[in-house]
């Protein structure tokens, strides 16, 4: 077993004091590591930088030789003692939902992060032990603490998807769908309807159990971090979720609970696929370095589809929310021009490059919005072929019972013969277009959507500099105002040359702070427009000629106004209510 004690001693210097003990079994020199990334973020977290004051001591405080092989994996020379004590500090200072966070309100502890393990006794028990809890403070994890804040794992994988929180402002409430028992936790300022929130969350918890006949374990627990300012942050876990979202008082806003709503039942879906239903590449997890799969379409891409949609069958959503949610994800797959070059399944590898930074303008795109809209056309696609006797529910459910089920990881191959074997056709020209190739998912869906009597309309963008002239400005910055941040390939900003990073500084004359739209909107008539820019302290400019092409268009989903009742039956059947 390895014990872990954690004592909390100065909370404004955000340092955690862990200790980590492990036997030696005789061996002459141990290899302890700490994670490099945790599952859910497809790219390394580092966490060694955290560290500081590491030693290692046997049993009666002598200090061992100890050196690093690589940037997170030591050698400690036991020198025949029976037991290895590491003693280290880990740095906890930025609250999001994967990280790990102490100060003089709580701490928060995302055990992936900061605990060391012997890789190859992975599968041992693990204990952990709190020090120095004020009385008053509760402790929020899917592990079961007892009053001493001591808590066991069956192993480090389990150690290591359990993360935990205790202070003393912690809002509970607790709700049952059959024998499955879910609690929601938030630390923050929030004034929660219970009645409201316990009930939506039942309902969408009750159809996602219902589409696989059950949940993966007995207890599930929403661990809400709600600060008081902007934020949004999923992370999943098995028998847990850690969401981090913001601003605290905006909670019961329609807008926001709507984004409340969305983020917990994609989470909740994950506790199925990705955290039981994974891909062989991940099962199991290594926690030393990069995780490679071209699945993440499967992995976020479904998962993000189904969140939402789950909401729309149980009521969470109206459709009108959904349909506006879907609409904001294609909108946003559409003006990103890496569509032109990166497919889906090489956005899933190059994650780990650099899947969540901005990264090279038009290089690349997000798997979490194509995989969602390769996900919606999948489904319906699945349903045209088999008359509405099979779905993608039939696909997901097949990946639960043979995989999940069977502790075994799937392929690429293996889903794509599953969503064959519902259909009885052939389906890899599908994944040339969609998955390995750059055909336009968006207009295939357009005619998809005809099936269940919706369709894709797309509008006039109001801003002029994006509609008529082929660019965005960042927002909202007053250091970097007026700064070009994306062009529109073959835009009139596009053919006069300019580039991301420009500055405008004047635009025919008249000099630019914040009306720039008033100037475009006082000449809608003017075909063209002199700019003068700024590009790395150089003075520059171009002219820009309007064009009979309009760009970055506002996408909406709606219904048709006269359905055919066959539309209609399909749409009761993919949304579980009435047209």
């Amino acid at each position: 077993m390895t014990r872990y004690f954690i004592k909390l001693q100065k909370p404004s210097n955000h340092y955690i004091d862990i200790e980590a003990r492990f036997d030696t079994r005789g061996a002459k020199e141990l290899q302890v590591q700490l994670p490099a990334w945790r599952p859910g973020r497809y790219e390394l977290g580092n966490f060694a930088q955290n560290t500081r004051k590491w030693k290692a001591f046997d049993e009666n405080g002598n200090s061992l030789i100890s050196y690093k092989t690589v940037k997170d994996c030591w050698i400690v020379e036991t020198n025949e003692c029976e037991e290895v004590i590491v003693r280290y500090d880990y740095y906890s200072f930025q609250l999001d939902a994967g990280n790990t966070y102490f100060d003089e309100n709580q701490l928060y502890i995302n055990p992936v992060n900061c605990f060391l393990y012997i890789h190859e006794r992975i599968d041992e028990p693990c204990e952990i032990s709190i020090s120095d809890i004020p009385e008053n403070y509760k402790i929020a994890s899917s592990l079961n603490f007892d009053t001493k804040g001591k808590a066991l794992a069956k192993d480090f994988h389990t150690l290591a998807d359990s993360p935990f929180i205790t202070c003393e402002d912690i809002k509970e409430n607790e709700f049952q769908v059959g024998d499955c028992h879910f609690k929601i936790s938030i630390i923050g300022n929030a004034l929660p309807d219970w009645n409201k929130i316990t009930n939506d969350f039942k309902m969408f918890s009750a159809k996602q159990i219902e589409l696989f006949g059950e949940l993966p374990v007995r207890d599930y627990h929403f661990l809400f971090q709600m600060p008081d300012y902007k934020y949004y942050h999923g992370v999943e876990h098995l028998a847990s979720t850690v969401i981090c979202i913001g601003p605290v008082e905006n909670l019961n806003l329609p807008e926001f609970y709507n984004e409340f709503l969305g983020i917990s039942s994609h989470e909740l879906f994950h506790c199925w696929n990705v955290k039981s239903i994974r891909p062989d590449e991940m099962f199991p997890y290594d926690y030393r370095k990069e995780n490679y799969t071209v699945l993440n379409y499967v992995t976020e891409g479904v998962t993000t589809y189904y969140g939402d949609l789950m909401l729309l069958r149980s009521g969470g959503f109206s459709p009108e929310v959904f349909f506006a949610k879907t609409a904001k994800t294609i909108e946003r797959h559409e003006h990103n021009f890496g569509k032109l070059y990166q497919t889906l399944a090489e956005a899933s590898m190059d994650a780990w490059l650099d899947g969540y930074k901005a990264g090279a303008p038009e290089r690349k795109i997000s798997f979490y919005q194509k995989g969602m809209m390769v996900a919606w056309l999948l489904d319906i696609n699945i349903m045209m072929d088999t008359a509405n006797a099979q779905n993608l529910d039939s696909v997901m459910k097949m990946l639960y019972s043979e995989f999940a089920k069977k502790s075994k990881g799937y392929s690429e191959s293996d889903y794509i013969e599953i969503i064959e074997s519902v259909t009885g056709k052939n389906y890899r020209s599908f994944f040339e277009k969609y998955v390995w190739g750059l055909e336009n998912v968006a207009e295939a869906l357009n005619e998809a959507f005809d099936y269940i009597g919706c369709r894709i309309i797309k509008l006039p963008n109001p801003i002029h500099t994006e509609n008529r002239f082929g660019f965005r400005l960042l927002e909202a910055d007053v250091i970097n105002k007026n700064m070009i941040t994306h062009i529109a390939p073959g835009s009139p900003a596009d053919l006069a040359g300019l580039s991301i990073h420009d500055k405008i500084v004047f635009v025919n004359g008249i000099e630019i702070d914040s009306n720039l739209e008033e100037v475009l909107q006082a000449n809608p008539e003017v075909s063209g427009i002199m700019i003068e820019f700024s590009r790395k302290s150089r003075s520059m400019s171009a002219v820009l000629y309007e064009n009979s092409e309009k760009y970055y268009p506002i996408y909406q989903i709606v219904k048709d106004t006269n359905p055919t009742e066959i539309q209609k039956q399909n749409y009761k059947y993919w949304a579980h209510q009435d047209f």
